[in-house]
């Protein structure tokens, strides 16, 4: 049954590596049509704005991360996951939830000294999903704290045809994000009966921790009981997804 389990994960990962080379692809053909257009993405190696979002990932995708992190950075992993596990309680709703990930949280566990990705060939579809069409300074803005009259001056300069509004963000490379996000959740869910997408520091924390992908194909049940072993039953940190029948 190892021997079966491995050779799933490795199928799986081989998947999920061709799906990153297919996706790079697009969006490298999306972003020379945009700039022949006249128009500029603002992302760069450091600039870091966006990193302390709360991230969503598959499991699959976290598999990966996890295979290539240092010691420095797993080290990082269990400060950042204990930072929001005392955050938690007093996230009452997503939206503040949200919100206190970056207030509270802070910044990924995995960037380097110079807040650079250091996990930057295996980062999740959410993060090479999103491409900036503002200043990069906008990244790092709490639109919560703007005053009314520079909030309207911001989403009135944003180009609705090219932005998932009201972000600066690019919506066609969220859009085929989502979409293969989707197709790795199926191909897990096919797999093993059961899939897991949610905070990508968090799945990344079951897996180097806890072994996570030693006992999905035991069934819902045991991967819900090492969840509440872990403390991070929580729905706002990982959803278990069963195969119908």
């Amino acid at each position: 049954m190892f021997q079966d389990r491995r050779s799933a994960w490795a199928g799986l990962k081989a998947d999920l590596g061709r799906q990153h080379g297919q996706f790079d692809q697009s969006c490298r053909e999306w972003l020379g049509r945009y700039s022949d257009a006249g128009g500029r993405i603002w992302c760069a190696r450091g600039c870091r704005g966006c990193c302390n979002l709360a991230v969503n990932a598959t499991f699959s995708e976290a598999l990966l991360a996890a295979e290539v992190l240092t010691a420095a950075q797993d080290a990082s992993l269990g400060e950042h996951v204990e930072r929001l596990r005392q955050m938690l309680p007093e996230a009452g709703d997503l939206k503040s939830y949200l919100r206190l990930h970056r207030r509270k949280v802070g910044f990924c566990p995995f960037l380097t000294e110079d807040g650079a990705c250091g996990i930057y060939a295996s980062r999740p579809f959410s993060c090479r999903s999103l491409l900036s069409t503002r200043n990069s300074d906008w990244c790092a803005v709490d639109f919560g704290d703007l005053h009314p009259l520079e909030k309207q001056a911001f989403l009135s300069g944003l180009d609705r045809e090219v932005v998932a509004y009201p972000t600066h963000y690019v919506a066609a490379t969220q859009g085929l994000g989502a979409q293969m996000e989707a197709e790795a959740t199926r191909r897990m869910l096919e797999t093993f009966g059961v899939a897991l997408t949610g905070n990508f520091a968090v799945l990344v924390y079951l897996e180097k921790k806890h072994g996570l992908s030693r006992v999905v194909a035991d069934g819902a049940g045991r991967v819900e009981e090492l969840l509440a072993e872990a403390g991070m039953e929580h729905p706002f940190l990982v959803s278990l997804k069963v195969f119908p029948g």
